[in-house]
């Protein structure tokens, strides 16, 4: 598989969303497409769906305006309506809310963190398997972000979404992201959207403002957050819509996969995929080497195969419904202390990592 097509977005937030809508009008219509097909299978009629994105991009230019202009500017760009951008960048409430409703489990992804006493070059990572629906592995980007105000930072995301969720900003500060679910998602579905916390962590200059965003106000829906430093942290938060828990690393690696670790919610009535409960343990395992860690050693266990296809580097299983495939759309790990990723399209055992970084 090919590379990430990558664009360079400078100027004001207007500007910066423009020239992302006019690189890859092709790929943000299909992610719409994409999407509405997915909220109707998981029981959104597209009316209902165009409603909810409305009532987010209105509360959005109170929440983060800079993000509602940049959202603005990719659906001028595109040429596609702003409602349905809207809609992209709030597709993770939209679908994780229903998936409470269901009972049903989320995306399997398998991330981690490795402080500098566990490196080979001293450096600080952190860095996932992103599982998804196959066809968004054909309309992932990586964003270099360049804005008039704020750091400079490199991300992944999906055509049209402005908030990547994995990236490392200019100060050292890195992100990489797990879905959770509990049956309190979608209760109070109108808050901060995933995706505008994701671009407020990369937006931070120091860490605590990174941390931010994901502690101080209610979620609308649950999710994990790893966030790294290149100073040498990392802190593990598993949000659900009112309530936080926190994990540090151990010995210096920390992983995660779907499900809530902290003790704080080991009551609560989660969903997870039967894979999670082995994902996060031995990618553990894999990473916490009698020697120091080198970058092939990464690369090696995020091409795990244990459990294939429910595997850390995960492939399609075709035993489930077309709807509910997934598989590693893409795998990054970020050099938090070079301010850089690494990213392979797609399982990365059929791939090579290319190197990204800042000016």
């Amino acid at each position: 598989m090919s590379e990430l097509p990558s664009v360079r977005l400078t100027g004001d937030s207007t500007e910066r969303g423009r020239t992302h809508g006019e690189a890859f009008p092709e790929a943000i219509r299909q992610n719409v497409s994409t999407y509405m097909e997915r909220f109707e299978h998981n029981g959104v009629p597209e009316a209902e769906v165009r409603d909810q994105a409305a009532e987010f991009l209105s509360r959005m230019e109170n929440w983060n305006p800079a993000y509602a202009a940049e959202l603005r500017g990719v659906a001028a760009g595109s040429r596609v309506d702003e409602t349905d951008i809207a809609a992209l960048n709030a597709r993770y409430e939209v679908l994780y809310a229903a998936y409470s409703k269901q009972n049903a489990g989320t995306d399997g992804c398998t991330s981690f963190a490795l402080l500098p006493e566990t490196t080979a070059d001293d450096h600080t990572y952190v860095g996932q398997n992103w599982d998804w629906i196959p066809a968004i592995a054909d309309t992932l980007i990586t964003t270099e972000v360049y804005p008039d105000n704020g750091p400079n930072h490199l991300g992944v995301t999906e055509a049209g979404i402005v908030g990547a969720k994995m990236g490392v900003n200019e100060h050292g500060i890195g992100l990489a992201v797990n879905g959770l679910v509990t049956p309190d998602d979608g209760e109070s579905p109108f808050r901060k959207p995933f995706h505008v916390r994701c671009r407020e962590v990369l937006s931070a200059e120091r860490y605590d403002k990174a941390l931010k965003p994901l502690v101080a106000t209610p979620h609308a829906c649950s999710a994990n957050f790893v966030v790294g430093h290149g100073d040498g942290e990392a802190i593990d938060i598993e949000a659900a819509p009112d309530q936080i828990g926190y994990l540090h690393p151990t010995d210096g690696v920390l992983t995660h996969s779907n499900h809530f670790r902290n003790s704080e919610f080991r009551s609560r009535m989660e969903r997870q995929l039967p894979d999670s409960l082995y994902r996060a343990r031995r990618l553990r395992r894999l990473l916490k080497k009698p020697d120091e860690v080198t970058t092939e050693d990464i690369s090696a266990a995020l091409g795990d195969h244990f459990g294939r296809p429910a595997s850390i580097c995960r492939h399609v299983d075709e035993d489930v419904h077309p709807h509910e495939r997934t598989q590693t759309d893409v795998s990054v790990v970020a050099d938090l202390t070079e301010r850089s990723l690494r990213i392979a399209r797609g399982p990365p055992c059929e791939t090579s990592y290319r190197t990204y970084r800042l000016d």
